[in-house]
């Protein structure tokens, strides 16, 4: 009886430590996933992030600490049971190094980007100083010990596996910030000259508004400098002069998109319509370039919170009315007659120049900055295309490149219109799902409606000379591009089918659509893909106000990439 009530004595003894270190671990665990939740830089650099992840590392030391008590020694003599403690002792000790290195990462990189900098130099610097301090912070990520891989019960194999992809998760990110920082600096210190297109979202192209100013940038120094801005519609090339290639012209050819500024962004590949774009201005000036920068409205919006009111041309503009005086104000009283007459110059590419001179003028907070870049390009309001292979390289593991995979799915609606109407066209998708024998059926319902209202000018609500169309109709393409490996694929409820055709890594139906004012239209997009459980992710289209998506049990807006799984 004796050796049983010590043998009981020992069992609670060992329970309690067990169950202490599972208690901290949980903790600890909440922790780093409050932190994972918080990724806008504003957040990533406050105290109370690192508040958090110190919480996190003391959490895991306390299970590390209980997991190591000598009540437990008795269980590192037995070889299955010993291993699995072993292993439990190392992830909870690996954890709380990772807490570590990021509560010593973001206290550092909180002092980088506070401290006191102008323009020019001293950006450069910072950056240099930041993607230094991302390329430590791997490095220290990659000493830590996960510890036995080898013969683990299922639930801790699994516990294992997941913390070491989570591990990897951090490694990579930190890698590509590293990455980003260095090129951005490069770029910064120059010279270095880009092709800077401007986009109007009130004529809407596939994931970015049409093109209509476009100019050079060229950098030296840590400064930018944004030279004069043209209209795109006085840029047509000749016949001939430069051709779209591979999928692209099969699709879109018929729309002559490497002679026609307003007709690139017929696909929202960036990386294949901003090399294009490339060609195009060097045949046009002779000029060089080694990068295309693609701003929308969305974007100068998101960089208006940074900079402040901005006055050009008479016009002081806020992050409040900006989209509104670009996509309508400006075109109020307008007709097509007056433009030709006058020779009209738009001032999208003029609000751009203020908008870049006024952030090269004045220190600015590196985290506001961050933050109001980092929205821009959630929603494809900033674009980047680099000639340079490595500076690509970095754009698209930031998702900046505007690339898409196997897995993406757009749905877009692309203005044919030559008016400003997509201000007024509202979109919404439903997604539905059924099972179709070992596949899943994926139905998408794109509803649009046309809520353009009496009284606007013709260059808004036209109707564009030669189009045959009436005021406030909206002409267009429902263009939606779908992962590599849909099967069965069909568009319908619109016109014509239009484009039928692979697109990169994913698949492109496109079909004509005619919405007249205070109507609505559904068109309809069926296809199968392999398997009854996958994903898709959400390309942005944007639109400004972005699409509404429903799907099975979730709702959202397409105003940042969104992964869809069953």
């Amino acid at each position: 009886m004796g050796t049983l009530a010590l043998c009981a004595i020992w069992a609670a003894f060992a329970a309690d430590k067990v169950v202490a270190s599972y208690h901290a671990d949980q903790n600890g665990i909440a922790a780093l996933d409050q932190v994972r939740g918080q990724l806008a830089p504003d957040e990533l650099t406050s105290g109370s992030t690192r508040h958090v992840l110190d919480s996190a590392r003391m959490e895991f030391a306390s299970a590390h600490d209980s997991l190591s008590s000598w009540v437990l020694a008795p269980v590192m003599i037995v070889p299955v049971a010993g291993r699995q403690l072993r292993s439990l002792q190392d992830l909870s000790s690996a954890a709380g190094q990772v807490a570590s290195v990021g509560s010593t990462f973001l206290s550092q990189a909180h002092a980088i980007v506070n401290s006191p900098h102008g323009a020019g130099p001293e950006r450069i610097t910072a950056l240099r100083r930041l993607s230094a301090l991302s390329a430590a912070a791997v490095r220290s990520l990659d000493r830590i010990d996960t510890g036995p891989s080898a013969a683990l019960v299922a639930p801790l194999a699994s516990k294992r596996d997941a913390f070491v992809s989570q591990l990897d998760g951090a490694r990579q990110r930190l890698s590509r910030a590293a990455e980003v920082c260095t090129v951005a600096a490069d770029i910064l210190e120059g010279p270095q000259t880009f092709l800077v297109m401007a986009a109007n979202n009130a004529e809407m192209r596939a994931g970015s508004g049409m093109f209509l100013d476009v100019g050079t940038a060229t950098t030296s120094g840590g400064s930018v400098h944004l030279g004069q801005m043209f209209l795109s519609a006085g840029l047509a090339l000749p016949p001939g002069a430069v051709t779209a290639t591979a999928d692209l012209e099969r699709n879109w050819g018929w729309l002559e998109p490497g002679r026609d500024w307003r007709n690139l962004g017929l696909s929202p590949r960036f990386d294949v319509t901003a090399p294009l774009a490339a060609k195009m201005w060097q045949a046009d000036t002779g000029q060089h370039v080694d990068g295309v920068i693609a701003l929308d409205v969305g974007g100068l919006q998101e960089l208006l919170r940074v900079t402040g009111p901005v006055t050009t041309g008479g016009v002081t503009v806020t992050a409040d009315n900006v989209v509104t005086y670009l996509e309508h104000d400006e075109y109020s009283g307008l007709s097509f007659e007056a433009i030709q007459s006058t020779g009209r110059q738009g001032m999208l590419g003029s609000i751009a120049s203020a908008v870049l001179d006024e952030l090269q003028g004045k220190s600015v907070d590196l985290t506001t900055l961050a933050n109001a870049m980092a929205a821009a390009t959630r929603g494809r309001h900033l674009l980047l295309w680099s000639a340079s292979a490595p500076a690509e390289g970095a754009w698209q593991a930031s998702g900046v490149a505007g690339v898409l995979t196997s897995s993406s799915l757009a749905a877009t609606v692309i203005s044919r219109g030559g008016n400003k109407l997509d201000q007024y066209l509202s979109a919404r998708v439903r997604m539905g799902r059924t099972t179709s024998g070992a596949d899943t059926a994926v139905t998408l319902t794109v509803h649009l409606h046309n809520g353009t209202p009496d009284g606007e000018s013709p260059f808004i609500a036209g109707p564009f000379p030669g189009l045959n169309t009436s005021y406030g109709e909206y002409l267009g393409l429902v263009s939606v591009n779908l992962p590599a490996a849909a099967t069965h694929r069909s568009i319908s409820g619109a016109g014509r089918v239009a484009v039928d055709g692979v697109d990169g890594p994913t698949w492109v139906l496109a079909s004509t659509v005619d919405v007249p004012q205070g109507e609505s239209r559904d068109v309809t997009v069926h296809f199968h893909l392999p398997g009854r459980h996958g994903s898709v992710t959400v390309v942005p289209s944007a639109r400004v106000p972005p699409v509404a998506w429903e799907a099975p049990g979730q709702t959202f807006d397409d105003a940042q990439p969104v992964t869809v799984s069953w």
